[in-house]
């Protein structure tokens, strides 16, 4: 395990979540963002045994040691947050679990990664966290990591379809990101060498 007291955090103009990290695991549960849902996400990315794949905006790595578990003592899973509490609570979750896992310190728009390096890139409710310029710079980092015939699977928040949802969701109202993506002003990117398609599932959008 890396000794996290030595590192130091990248800067980045997107939102960082940091004093969140203690209770983040819990806010997700109270929404509906529990391991059923991070498992549905990884049906939808068919990650198979023996893969490299990176979890980007990885939080409390619950989404990434899932993604372990698929991908076996013969692949590869790293996941990276600009968060180094995120991160330190990451790493102690995956040491409990025994899982392979990984964890580093990154930020989307420059991954500390080789080219072609990975088989799947994994990007979930971290999106919205990117003013615009810096998503698109982040799409194409993630498509400069990504192998020949790689696959993204990039899920993320769309307008709250039920009223109720309005009580969960108005404490980011001061994310401007945010306020965009509810008010149904989501700005899908599309790189031009890169093979993305958009589809709806669950309520959310899929890249």
């Amino acid at each position: 395990m890396e000794n996290s007291s030595r590192e130091v955090a990248p800067k980045t103009r997107g939102a960082v979540l940091k004093w969140q990290a203690p209770i983040y695991d819990l806010e997700c549960a109270l929404v509906g963002l529990r391991k059923k849902f991070r498992r549905e996400t990884l049906r939808h990315a068919q990650l198979s045994p023996g893969e490299q794949i990176l979890d980007v905006g990885c939080g409390t790595g619950v989404l990434t040691q899932l993604a372990a578990e698929k991908s076996g003592p013969s692949g590869k899973v790293v996941g990276v947050d600009p968060s180094l509490p995120m991160i330190s609570l990451a790493r102690k979750k995956a040491a409990r679990a025994q899982s392979q896992a990984e964890f580093k310190l990154g930020v989307v728009e420059r991954l500390p990664f080789g080219n072609e390096t990975f088989d799947v890139v994994l990007s979930s409710l971290m999106l919205h966290h990117l003013p615009a310029e810096l998503k698109r710079q982040g799409l194409e980092e993630i498509h400069r990591v990504l192998k020949p015939g790689g696959r993204l699977l990039a899920v993320d928040f769309d307008r709250p379809g039920h009223p109720l949802w309005w009580l969960g969701v108005w404490p980011q109202l001061f994310m401007p990101a945010l306020v965009a993506i509810f008010a149904g002003k989501f700005q899908i990117i599309w790189l031009p060498r890169a093979s993305m398609r958009s589809r709806q599932w669950g309520g959310g959008s899929t890249y």
